[in-house]
C-alpha cells in the first residue's frame, strides 16, 4: 500500500528535481474534478508558503453533467482554502469554426484560459495532473503516427509555463493515493467511450502490452521517453550550430541557407535544420513529407518551389535555399520624362539630358544614348517573365531571368530591379545593373542621357 506521505514526499522530491516551483511561488492549478486533478490540488494544498488558484474550464460538452462537474471543482477548492476561478467555452462550435477535432478545440481554450488566469495573478506556473500513464499513452500515439526524436520524448516536464509534477506517478499509484486520503472526485463519463483515439490506447493498447510484454511497460516506455528528452536536447544544440553555419542570410520574412553547407552534414542534421528554420519563419512544425520536400531542393533546378505550410515555402538558389513568406511581387509601370525625378517601389530614378558623359557614379549611374532611346515614351517598369536585352559588351541577346541567375541575384530581389524601356518596348537599362549594348555611348553620339538609380538599401 502506498502511504500518502511516501506520495506526498515524491511529488516534492521531483518537482525540486526539476525546478517546477518555488517555495512562494504563485500556481495555477488546472482542475477538472477527475480523480488526478483532485489529487495534484491535494498534493499542492500541503505545500506551504505557496499561493494557490484553481483554474476549471467548462467545455460544455456533457450538458448537466460538466455543470456539476464546474460545481464539484470549485466547492473542493474552496474546501482547501484554495481560490477557484473557472471559464466556459463553446468547444463544439470552436471545433467546427476552425475545422480541428474536438479534443484540440478543447485543448486550446482549456490552455488559453489558464494562461489568461496565469497573467491575471502574476503566476509563475500553471500545473496540469499529467502522469506516467499519460505520458506512455503520448508516446505510443506519436509512434504510431510516424513521429520524430520530439515526439518520442512525450510530454515535458516543464514547457512554456507549464508543469506536469505528476510524471513520476502512474495511475494506480495516484487512484490507491485518493482512496487511503478519501479524496473525492467524479468520473468524466466520456473517458470510457472508445470514440477518441486516447481512449483506445488506454483501454485496450496499454492493457495488453502489460499483459504480452510487460507488467512494467508504462514505466519502460516513460524510460525510453527520457533517453529520447536527452537525445533531443542534445540534437536541438547541434541543430542550433548547424543552423547557425548555414544561415547565409536573414529579414524578418525569410532566411537562407547554404546548400553546401547543408550537404556537409550528416542527413539527421540536415533534416532537424531544415525542420527547425521552417518552424522559425512559419511558428508551425513541419511534416516529415515537407522536410523531405524541401531536403528534396538541394539536389532541383534552381527556381523550384516547394509549399511548407501555409504561405511558407522554399525556394532553391543557385547555391543557396530560402526559406520565406510567400508574397505576389508588386509589379509597376510608370512613364518617365527626362529632367524629372521618380520615387517608388522603394527606389529613386531621374533622368537628364547632358552635354557629354560624365563621370560614373558606380552601377547607379548610366550614360545612353539619347538619339537611339528617344525621349518620348520611355517606360520604367518591374521585370518580367521574358524580358531580354543585349548586355553591353555583348552582341547576343540574354533573357534576364538568365542574366541575373549569372550575376546572382536571389529570386526574390530580381523582382525589385527596375528595367528602363524604349517606346518600342527594348531595354536600355538593367537599372542599377547593365546597359544594354545597343543604347551605349559612340563618336557618333550627339545627345547624351544620363540616367541615375538609387536602390533600396539592402540591395
Amino acid at each position: 500500500m502506498l502511504s500518502p506521505n511516501t506520495l506526498s514526499s515524491r511529488f516534492r522530491e521531483f518537482s525540486r528535481a526539476n525546478g517546477l516551483f518555488g517555495e512562494k511561488d504563485t500556481i495555477v492549478v488546472a482542475v477538472s474534478g477527475g480523480v488526478d486533478s483532485m489529487v495534484l490540488l491535494d498534493l499542492f494544498a500541503r505545500e506551504r508558503g505557496l499561493t494557490l488558484i484553481a483554474g476549471h474550464f467548462n467545455h460544455g460538452l456533457r450538458g448537466q453533467e460538466s455543470d456539476d462537474d464546474e460545481t464539484f471543482a470549485g466547492e473542493r477548492a474552496r474546501a482547501y482554502g484554495i481560490t477557484f476561478r473557472t471559464g466556459r467555452g463553446d468547444t463544439a462550435g470552436e471545433s467546427k469554426r476552425r475545422g480541428v477535432g474536438i479534443q484540440e478545440a478543447a485543448r486550446d481554450l482549456r490552455y488559453d484560459f489558464l494562461s489568461g488566469l496565469r497573467k491575471d495573478a502574476g503566476a509563475r506556473r500553471i500545473a496540469t495532473a499529467h502522469h506516467a500513464d499519460d505520458n506512455a499513452e503520448t508516446i505510443l500515439l506519436h509512434l504510431f503516427r510516424g513521429t520524430g526524436v520530439q515526439g518520442m520524448s512525450g510530454i515535458p516536464v516543464i514547457r512554456d509555463g507549464i508543469i506536469r509534477p505528476l510524471l513520476f506517478a502512474d495511475r494506480e499509484e495516484i487512484e490507491e493515493y485518493a482512496r487511503n486520503e478519501h479524496i473525492p472526485f467524479r468520473t468524466d463519463s466520456s473517458n470510457a467511450k472508445d470514440g477518441y483515439t486516447r481512449n483506445a490506447v488506454r483501454h485496450h493498447v496499454l492493457p495488453l502490452l502489460k499483459e504480452l510484454v510487460s507488467p512494467s511497460v508504462v514505466a519502460n516506455i516513460n524510460r525510453s521517453g527520457d533517453n529520447f528528452r536527452t537525445l533531443a536536447a542534445y540534437l536541438q544544440e547541434e541543430t542550433r550550430k548547424v543552423l547557425e553555419a548555414c544561415t547565409v542570410g536573414r529579414s524578418a520574412g525569410g532566411l537562407r541557407l547554404s546548400i553546401p553547407g547543408l550537404m556537409e552534414r550528416a542527413l539527421f542534421l540536415r533534416q532537424h535544420a531544415i525542420l527547425s528554420a521552417v518552424e522559425e519563419i512559419s511558428g508551425e512544425r513541419p511534416g516529415s513529407e515537407r522536410v523531405a520536400a524541401v531536403l528534396a531542393l538541394l539536389e532541383n533546378e534552381p527556381g523550384t518551389v516547394v509549399t511548407v505550410h501555409g504561405r511558407t515555402e522554399a525556394v532553391r538558389d543557385r547555391s543557396e535555399i530560402l526559406i520565406r513568406h510567400h508574397t505576389e511581387p508588386e509589379s509597376f509601370s510608370i512613364s518617365v520624362e527626362a529632367g524629372r525625378e521618380y520615387a517608388i517601389a522603394g527606389f529613386r530614378f531621374s533622368s537628364a539630358l547632358v552635354a557629354a558623359r560624365g563621370p560614373s557614379a558606380g552601377r547607379d549611374t548610366e550614360f545612353a544614348d539619347a538619339e537611339r532611346t528617344g525621349l518620348e515614351g520611355l517606360t520604367l517598369r518591374s521585370w518580367r517573365e521574358g524580358d531580354s536585352f543585349t548586355p553591353l559588351g555583348m552582341s547576343g541577346r540574354k533573357k534576364l531571368s538568365d542574366f541575373f541567375v549569372d550575376e546572382r541575384i536571389p529570386l526574390e530581389m530580381k523582382h525589385r530591379i527596375p528595367v528602363l524601356l524604349t517606346a518600342g518596348g527594348e531595354v536600355v537599362w538593367v537599372c542599377g545593373m547593365r546597359l544594354d549594348d545597343r543604347f551605349k555611348i559612340t563618336p557618333a553620339t550627339r545627345r547624351v542621357l544620363k540616367m541615375e538609380y538609387r536602390s533600396p538599401p539592402d540591395r
